[in-house]
Formats: structure tokens, C-alpha cells, sequence
């Protein structure tokens, strides 16, 4: 700039003529640099193209003793290298600009490691990386269930340094901290902290659970028709929801009462009512779309298996539906393994808690989920009905947590 300043002084100093050149000259120049930007877009595009899957990123756990997938995007037809642990893997993209590559078996490490994926203009670089098990933890209310609303759950909270547990709720990785775990699902903390103490090697979490829904919308949406009960549900949707109506009016005055009194009466069950529960499970566009929003983009990430505490909802559409709770839950089971790719992974369910205001649909998701678990391999569920709350949320959530850590390595890998 001062020796732009120095040009105009010292043209100033010359013909007036030579002043105007020179500011023709520099007006073409931005003319030309502005032109530049406008027709030529692709040049910076491909700067911004290169990207990675949302589930990998900075503190993330891959999954040790299995190949590890990791793909994105980029350019059309550009190569892209993927560098992880002393692993340089190459490939180039398709025409629609989707990259794929897989990293060799690993053993677990707690060594802090960075990912490196480079396109031919672009380096995207992820920090502190960890080799351990990877689950997927999921469900409705009781998996969501926060860790800052279990019992004993401020002590729990304080004594929470775990740099090798880390836990993903869809905002990105952290390690387990008394800022992070609060917000947590309090079954998937107590079971990853167990399995960390037990095996001494990093985990990760991801949790992924919402209340009021059923197994359903957690099932990709193109293979429910294999159960029978939702292909008729499916084709005649209003059918099953009059039969849903008249199943949900003995429990609407239950609904109405949680978590405050009407009509001089006490709630009579504990926590809030479930979150939509009376809107109809075979509502358009409800199909599958849990499964879509949360699971299709990373489907294929390496893990050691998952984690299912559900059923609160199906329990409550009626006696059919509780019947068919039992083929609906194997099905996406099979489903999930399906869309993963890695074989049969283990998958962990949690039997609906005792709850002597459940009915008949309750006990008959109960019977349901120990069979399913039967009528597919390397699946296996706790019993919790021991423990001495009742109710349809119950606080004690450690329980829940470590006996699916005692579990988890009863079953196969995968």
C-alpha cells in the first residue's frame, strides 16, 4: 500500500495524462479480479467442497477390531486421501461426488490422534482421536433421560472426569466431563462408565433417543412392510387409529393427571406426560423418520453394537399392536444391521420397568421384547423389574446401565 501511495506522489509530480493511465490500469486490474470471482466460481467451490460424514469429528472413538469406514464428498472425479494411525488410504470420487474409503483392524488406543482427509485443494484435519468400543445408545423416554434428573445425580455429575469416555448427542464429540454429562442419556452414561472402568480401554456413545415414539419411526421406512401388522396399518392407517382411540381412552385421564392435580386428585404416575401420545403412529410422513433424521447419514460408522430401551409408546396403541411389538422390534433389529453393513452386531435391549399403571399393553410389550430378542442371533435383553420404583420413569437409571455393561460382552462381536 505505501508503495502504491509513493507511485501516485510521484506521478502527481508528472503529466496529468500519466496520472489517468495509471488509474485506468488499476481500475481494469479490479475490473478483471471482480469478473474473475464471478465466472470462475468453481475454483473456490472446490476449496469448500471436501466433507466428512457429521458423525466423525474431533474426539471421536472408532471402533477397534473391525475395518472402519469413513466416506464424504467432494468434487466429481477428485482424489481424496484419508490418513489415520500410519494408514494413508487413497480413492477418487464418483460422478456424484461421494468418496469412500476403510481404514485396517486397529487395537484399541488411547493414544490422541489426528484424522488428516485431503482433496487436491482442501485438508480437513480431526484432533484427538481414540481406538475403543463404539455403541449406539437408543429409545424413547427412559434412554433420553437425563443424567442431571437421576438419582444421586449431582455426586454422579461432580465426579465425572473421564477423558477417554467420550459422548456424542448429535452436537459433535466431548469427553465425559461435569459440564458435559449432565444433559446426557443416564442409562447410556452409566453403562459407558462401567464398561470404561471394566475394560480400561476409550468408548464412545452416541445417543440418540426421543421421547413418545415408537419403534416404527425408528425403522427405515422402506422395510417395515415386512411385518404384516404394519403393511396393513400402512394401507389402512384410519383403521388403526379407531382401534388406537379406543385402546388410549382408559389411559387418557392418567395422561391428563402427570405431573400436576386435577381435580383435587394426585398424579398417578410420575414425570411429565409422553410427548405426543396421542397422535396416530401411522401418521404421514411418521414412518421411519426418526431412523432417517438420526441414523441414515451415519449408518456405517463403526461400532461394537446397540443399545434399545423402548416400547412405552407401542404399549399404548392397543392390543394388537402389542402383539406385534414383538415381530416389529426383530424387524428393525435385522433392519439396523441391514443399513450398517456389520454383520450382526450385538444388540442390547431394556424390557419395559415394572409399572402397575401399564395395563395389559404394557405387560404385553414386556413378553414381546424378551421374545424378539430370541428370534434373532446375537441379541439380549435385561430385566429390570426387580428394581423397586414404580412408574413409567424411574430415577434409579445405574442399574439399568451397568447390567447392560455385564452384558454387552456375553454376545459376539462383530
Amino acid at each position: 500500500m505505501r508503495d502504491f501511495y509513493r507511485r501516485v506522489l510521484q506521478l502527481s509530480q508528472g503529466s496529468m495524462q500519466d496520472v489517468l493511465m495509471t488509474w485506468k490500469s488499476y481500475f481494469a486490474l479490479l475490473v478483471c479480479i471482480l469478473l474473475g470471482t464471478t465466472l470462475f466460481p468453481p475454483m473456490i467451490f472446490a476449496d469448500r467442497a471436501l466433507s466428512v460424514a457429521s458423525v466423525f469429528g474431533d474426539n471421536m472413538v472408532l471402533q477397534r477390531g473391525i475395518s472402519v469406514p469413513v466416506w464424504g464428498t467432494s468434487e466429481p472425479g477428485s482424489a481424496v486421501v484419508v490418513s489415520f494411525a500410519g494408514q494413508k488410504r487413497k480413492t477418487k470420487t464418483n460422478k456424484e461426488g461421494r468418496w469412500r474409503v476403510v481404514l485396517g483392524k486397529m487395537k484399541a488406543s488411547a493414544k490422541l490422534r489426528k484424522m488428516v482427509v485431503a482433496s487436491e485443494s482442501l485438508e480437513l484435519s480431526f484432533d484427538d482421536v481414540l481406538v475403543g468400543e463404539v455403541w449406539l445408545c437408543s429409545g424413547q423416554s427412559n434412554m433420553k433421560f437425563r443424567l442431571a434428573n437421576c438419582s444421586d445425580a449431582q455426586s454422579v455429575i461432580n465426579e465425572a472426569n473421564h477423558p477417554n469416555l467420550r459422548l456424542n448427542r448429535g452436537k459433535g464429540w466431548t469427553a465425559a466431563s461435569p459440564e458435559s454429562v449432565p444433559e446426557f442419556s443416564g442409562v447410556a452414561y452409566f453403562f459407558g462408565r462401567k464398561l470404561h472402568a471394566d475394560t480400561n480401554i476409550p468408548v464412545g456413545l452416541i445417543a440418540r433417543a426421543l421421547g413418545g415414539t415408537p419403534v416404527e419411526w425408528w425403522t427405515p421406512k422402506s422395510k417395515l412392510s415386512r411385518v404384516e401388522y404394519a403393511k396393513n396399518a400402512m394401507m389402512n392407517p384410519s383403521k388403526e387409529w379407531i382401534q388406537y382411540e379406543k385402546s388410549v381412552a382408559s389411559w387418557k385421564s392418567k395422561i391428563e393427571l402427570g405431573g400436576r392435580k386435577k381435580a383435587g386428585k394426585k398424579p398417578q404416575w410420575s414425570g411429565s406426560a409422553e410427548e405426543g401420545v396421542l397422535a396416530s403412529i401411522y401418521a404421514p410422513g411418521k414412518l421411519g423418520s426418526l431412523y432417517t433424521q438420526h441414523f441414515e447419514a451415519m449408518a456405517g460408522y463403526g461400532i461394537r453394537g446397540a443399545l434399545w430401551y423402548q416400547g412405552e409408546r407401542n404399549s399404548k396403541a392397543g392390543v394388537n399392536a402389542s402383539k406385534a411389538y414383538r415381530e416389529l422390534l426383530a424387524n428393525m433389529i435385522t433392519s439396523w444391521r441391514e443399513e450398517w453393513g456389520q454383520g450382526d452386531f450385538p444388540f442390547l435391549a431394556v424390557q419395559l420397568p415394572r409399572f402397575s399403571g401399564g395395563g395389559e399393553g404394557w405387560a404385553l410389550v414386556q413378553e414381546a421384547q424378551a421374545a424378539a430378542v430370541s428370534d434373532v442371533p446375537n441379541a439380549a435383553y435385561i430385566d429390570i423389574r426387580d428394581q423397586p420404583d414404580d412408574g413409567l420413569h424411574p430415577k434409579n437409571k445405574k442399574p439399568v446401565g451397568e447390567r447392560l455393561a455385564k452384558l454387552a460382552y456375553s454376545l459376539k462381536s462383530n
